[in-house]
């Protein structure tokens, strides 16, 4: 997951006060974490805090979220020798940009807990933050209200009728439109990334990288690119216009938590914003319809998100020291877990979130429910979701191009991805 919030850019410096003289001059060691998440930054503020008193050392946490562009400011940092010494990347295409600079974490004492680290070469690199699933979250009360069979949102023909019969109700259900979901300036990731996730990995197996492999060839399955089309198409023509075209993912979180639409295009991270803003309804995340007549049983769940320790940095053991009580102390296993309201990665952590989508897709996983990758779109190249298919689905969403030319523009930018145009 992803990048959202209420900030644009926070720095949360914690400094701590000295308990002891710890290098035998009273100054502290100094240990600087930036990151992406806004649900992880005021329970990791707090955690860092303790740590940090505990082990004599100043931490500084920075996170980068919402409207700010992440990548950017990783860039920045470094370009000014200022990398931290801890930071995140997201899948194969976020290793590549800083593998320069980041250690290998092999031996680490987490890494016997959990089968999501990311590897390169059998070596581990990064530590897995969480497990999250994505997709298009439904207030359960509303389905019931509106008569919605859950069961049948696994296919086009199936969210068309859900659709169709919820837009209908609006008056009666006192909603402003069925879907909340954003295509604007700045929210170009939510479609770019996560909902052309959908064409690369629905309806496959997590480690089948079919799809992934031909995009990268610069080829698209036309079949398969037409119904996810006429998948996009049904979101936008469903989805509240505003938030199409001048809406945040704040907007999403606040109107979707306040009962104002039936359904909202997020990830599990939208927990605490969605209860901060009044929704205490039951939630759950229904399989895509992005296979036309075709039924899919699965969500999209999995970690893409990884702390690396930068190789460069004076405190990398600190670092490492840092990441390692995270996953196997109980302080860093409940903060994840009960104030993140986070699923966690780790095999030795029996927590479970309360909030609803988390545990919702906590729940899945422990029913061995299947599963498609969260991660194929990570593997494109960097900012390909982003900024170049996250600029065509904003023309989409804006009706300035129609289906057709959708897929065009899709299809020729894809076809650009061998030759880095």
């Amino acid at each position: 997951m992803k990048k959202l919030g209420l900030v644009s850019f926070v720095v949360l410096s914690l400094l701590l006060t000295a308990c002891g003289s710890g290098n035998g001059k009273g100054e502290k060691k100094t240990l600087t974490v930036f990151q992406n998440k806004a649900e992880m930054t005021e329970p990791l503020q707090a955690y860092a805090n303790a740590w940090g008193e505990k082990n004599d050392v100043e931490v500084t946490v920075k996170t980068c979220t919402g409207a700010c562009d992440y990548g950017a400011q990783m860039k920045a940092d470094i370009n000014a020798g200022e990398a931290a010494d801890i930071f995140l990347v997201e899948g194969e295409s976020g290793y590549n940009l800083y593998k320069d600079i980041i250690a290998p974490l092999d031996g680490e004492k987490w890494t016997e807990h959990t089968s999501y680290a990311f590897k390169q070469n059998d070596s581990v690199f990064g530590y897995p933050v969480a497990v999250e699933g994505w997709g298009l979250a439904y207030n359960k009360d509303m389905m019931d209200k509106a008569g919605v069979d859950i069961s049948t949102l696994n296919s086009l023909e199936g969210y068309q009728a859900a659709f169709e019969k919820v837009s209908a109700m609006k008056d009666e259900l006192g909603i402003i439109d069925v879907v909340a979901n954003v295509s604007a300036e700045g929210h170009t990731w939510v479609m770019g990334n996560h909902d052309f996730a959908a064409y690369l990995s629905a309806g496959l197996a997590s480690d089948d990288k079919k799809i992934l492999d031909l995009t990268l060839e610069g080829k698209v399955d036309e079949k398969r690119l037409n119904d996810y089309a006429d998948w996009v198409e049904l979101l936008f023509n469903y989805t509240d216009e505003k938030l199409l075209t001048v809406g945040s993912a704040d907007d999403q979180f606040a109107l979707f938590g306040e009962g104002k639409y039936a359904f909202m295009h997020q990830g599990t991270w939208a927990d605490i914003n969605v209860k901060n803003a009044g929704g205490e309804f039951e939630m759950g995340f229904a399989p895509y319809g992005s296979l036309g007549s075709e039924k899919t049983e699965g969500l999209f769940i999995g970690s893409s998100s990884y702390y690396v320790v930068n190789k460069d940095s004076k405190q990398a053991d600190t670092a490492k020291a840092f990441l390692n009580d995270l996953a196997m102390t109980e302080e860093g296993q409940k903060m994840l877990v009960e104030e993140a309201q986070l699923i966690s990665a780790f095999t030795n952590n029996s927590l479970k979130p309360e909030l609803p989508l988390s545990k919702f897709v906590a729940d899945w996983i422990v029913a061995d429910k299947p599963a498609y990758s969260f991660t194929n779109q990570y593997s494109l190249p960097d900012g390909f979701g982003t900024n170049t298919l996250g600029q065509i689905f904003g023309q989409f969403a804006n009706k300035k191009i129609d289906k057709a030319k959708f897929v065009e523009l899709v299809t020729d930018a894809i076809s650009k991805i061998p030759s880095g145009n």
